[in-house]
C-alpha cells in the first residue's frame, strides 16, 4: 500500500501493537496510522497528542471527529474525511448537518462548540484571514486561548497527513 516499509496491523508488535490495539476491534486500522508506524517513535508522539486531547473533557469524541473531518475536508484529503464523516455519521450526524459543518456548525453542535468549529473552519480553510474578532468569538464562547490553539492544530495536523499519505501511498 505503501512505498515505504511500514507496519501491517497482523505483523504489529511492542508499542506499534499497543497503539495499534487502541482502536475498537470492529475498526480497522486507519491507513494514515499505519504509515505513521514507517517511524514508531513519530507514531508514539503523534498518537500521544491525539490521545491527550481524548482524555481532555473539553473536547467530546464528537467534537474531536468534527474537528478531525474540517481538517480532512479542507485539505482534499479524501482517506481521512471519509473516516471521519462516517465516525460523525455513527455518532448521529445527518448528512445536512455534515454538509453545513464548516459553515453552519449550530445545526449539530451546541453554542460552545459551534463557536470553536467556526472558528476553526476559517482557520483551516483562510488561515492569513484570521482576525481578532475571529479569536474574541471562540473565546467568548468559553473557550480558553490554550483549547483554540489545539484544536486549529488538531486539525491543521489532517493536512500534513493528507500530504506524507499521498507522497508515499503506492500509485
Amino acid at each position: 500500500m505503501f512505498m515505504i516499509e511500514y507496519v501491517r496491523p497482523e505483523q504489529a508488535q511492542g508499542a506499534v501493537r499497543e497503539i495499534y490495539s487502541s482502536f475498537p476491534a470492529h475498526i480497522p486500522v486507519p491507513d494514515p496510522i499505519q504509515l505513521y508506524s514507517a517511524s514508531p517513535r513519530y507514531l508514539a508522539r503523534q498518537t500521544a497528542i491525539a490521545e491527550d486531547l481524548r482524555q481532555n473533557e473539553a473536547y467530546s469524541p464528537e467534537l474531536l471527529a468534527a474537528l478531525r473531518y474540517l481538517g480532512a475536508s479542507t485539505a482534499c484529503f479524501g482517506f481521512c474525511t471519509t473516516f471521519n464523516r462516517g465516525l460523525l455519521t455513527s455518532m448521529g450526524l445527518t448528512e445536512a448537518e455534515l454538509d453545513a459543518l464548516a459553515t453552519t456548525p449550530a445545526r449539530a453542535f451546541e453554542e460552545k462548540d459551534a463557536a470553536l468549529l467556526s472558528f476553526v473552519a476559517k482557520a483551516v480553510r483562510e488561515p492569513d484571514g484570521v482576525t481578532r474578532n475571529d479569536v474574541d468569538a471562540a473565546r467568548f464562547a468559553g473557550w480558553t486561548d490554550a483549547q483554540i490553539f489545539e484544536a486549529t492544530a488538531y486539525a491543521a495536523q489532517m493536512a500534513t497527513i493528507g500530504i506524507v499519505f499521498r507522497a508515499f501511498v503506492e500509485k
